[in-house]
């Protein structure tokens, strides 16, 4: 390489190490492992923010949008539905262990969490909380249809030869929900 190029190239990764804010050192953390208030890349800012952090006090890029902290995420897992997931006659048959259970729960036909179950055993206890939304920090409330699919792709998109099984109106929470997957997709 010429040096014409070279020192070009090393004028551009400079001006991208700033722009990135790789050019600066972060302050020292304390004994805690956080940075002190008011330094750079600390505090609470909002999205996009200069010193935004996510919740273990970690700088975050600016733009970024805040992250959930364990206290949200704990408040939006508290709204649970809990139950079993048997087999029917008609589809028993029809099972093989590649198949994958995606357990939905379902309102206005929108999918509000889904949970993947790789090689399931049933019957199958299953759980669905604020934590498996599918948008983060959304609520899981009531009532919903809750939906459980065996896929004999492995894909989240129903398919033709998939097994389903549905129960609707169930409240949020609820505990001892029975699902039994008794159709084929057609």
């Amino acid at each position: 390489m010429s040096k014409p190029a070279t020192s070009s190239l090393a004028v551009l990764a400079a001006a991208l190490l700033v722009s990135c804010g790789g050019g600066s050192t972060p302050p020292p953390e304390d004994a805690s492992g956080r940075r002190p208030p008011g330094s750079s890349g600390a505090g609470r800012g909002g999205a996009g923010e200069p010193g935004a952090t996510d919740p273990a006090g970690t700088a975050l890029p600016p733009g970024h949008p805040p992250l959930a902290s364990s206290s949200d995420a704990a408040a939006s897992s508290t709204a649970a539905v809990a139950g079993t997931i048997a087999l029917g006659a008609a589809v028993e048959g029809r099972v093989s262990p590649s198949d994958v259970l995606y357990v939905m729960a379902k309102k206005d036909g929108a999918t509000l969490a889904a949970r993947r179950v790789d090689q399931p055993r049933f019957p199958f206890a299953f759980e669905i909380s604020g934590a498996d939304t599918m948008v983060a920090g959304a609520a899981l409330e009531g009532p919903v249809d809750v939906v459980a699919r065996l896929s004999k792709s492995g894909d989240a998109i129903p398919g033709a030869g998939d097994l389903e099984g549905t129960t609707t109106g169930v409240a949020v929470p609820a505990r001892g929900v029975a699902v039994t997957i008794d159709r084929v997709r057609e």
